[in-house]
């Protein structure tokens, strides 16, 4: 006689293998594990029910995977519209490409991105060895808590 908590861990176990059973020619292979399987879903409506769950989303996905769904009727304007307008955004990116190398050959710009670039690297340096002094501070401190304990 089983228990309620041995038959819901059979019922799990049983579980575990239904998804290698769906779709195939004959419902289960022969093999040790098909054959617990097969025996727990003679006794057990639960799982008999999951497993045609199983075989019924698997026929779902069949027909989808041949089925062809045609687009509503207001998509395709709707797209032509947003692919001429993109097309339209484009053709006036290369007027304003035409102005840039007059801006960049300016050399007090070239001073200013360069003067930025290096701060940047500064900052980025003090934070770092800030870091690393911390971090050495840290461990001083453990070693010496280690030591004096």
């Amino acid at each position: 006689m089983q228990t309620e908590g041995s038959e819901a861990v059979e019922c799990r176990e049983a579980a575990e293998h239904f998804p290698a059973f769906v779709g195939q020619p004959g419902l289960f292979s022969g093999g040790p594990a098909s054959r617990a399987v097969e025996a727990h879903l003679q006794g057990c409506a639960r799982c008999r029910g999951e497993l045609g769950q199983y075989h019924e989303l698997n026929q779902a996905l069949a027909t989808l995977a041949t089925r062809t769904i045609e687009p509503p009727a207001w998509l395709l304007p709707s797209l032509i519209d947003s692919v001429h307008g993109h097309a339209l955004r484009r053709l006036r990116v290369p007027s304003a490409l035409r102005e840039a190398p007059e801006r960049l050959a300016d050399p007090r710009l070239a001073a200013a991105g360069g003067a930025l670039l290096l701060a940047g690297l500064a900052a980025g340096a003090v934070l770092v060895r800030g870091r690393r002094r911390r971090r050495r501070s840290l461990t001083t401190q453990l070693r010496a808590a280690a030591l004096g304990a």
